[in-house]
């Protein structure tokens, strides 16, 4: 058993060590968060406040990233499969990024997930990019606002090289 003068000791050895790391643990809990997931969280909060609108699903996108402060030329989802400057290809998705298809676009909630937030027939409302019905649309493609891949130079700026949906899910 210690004596009072040795609990006293251990403690003001190990009392700044805990200080130090609880004040550590808080400082990175205070770190702004990366652009990047700043604003997926502005884009899919504000669009999943929305249970039905009048935009069709290009409108929608584009409504919530002027939203978010990421304003990019109006294009229609055709368009923006092709690609724009606004927009570069990604290999791998991130949530906020764009899904887009010949015909529809959608903004990317969780890649784990694969799912995605667009403006449906039904309303505004998430689902999966894999199910049959979406892979029956054909490949869809990632892609990053230009201003996000500036910010983040880590990130994969889109190449040429992409992944895709087949029938399997992403090849």
């Amino acid at each position: 058993m210690l004596t009072r003068n040795q609990r006293v000791g251990i403690l003001l050895i190990f009392f700044p060590l805990m200080i130090s790391q609880l004040a550590l643990a808080q400082s990175e809990r205070s770190l702004p968060r990366e652009p990047q997931t700043q604003i997926a969280d502005q884009l899919l909060s504000a669009g999943m406040q929305m249970e039905q609108t009048a935009f069709d699903c290009s409108h929608f996108v584009n409504y919530l990233f002027e939203q978010a402060g990421l304003n990019y030329k109006y294009e229609p989802s055709r368009i923006l499969y092709r690609g724009t400057d606004d927009f570069r290809r990604v290999p791998h998705p991130a949530a906020g990024d764009l899904i887009v298809w010949p015909g529809h676009v959608g903004i990317v909630v969780d890649p784990e997930a694969k799912t995605f937030l667009s403006a449906l027939r039904r309303g505004v409302r998430v689902a999966s990019y894999t199910s049959s019905y979406w892979r029956r649309r054909g490949h869809a493609r990632f892609f990053r606002h230009s201003a996000l891949i500036n910010e983040a130079p880590l990130w994969e700026a889109g190449n040429g090289s992409s992944r895709t949906l087949n029938d399997s899910g992403l090849e």
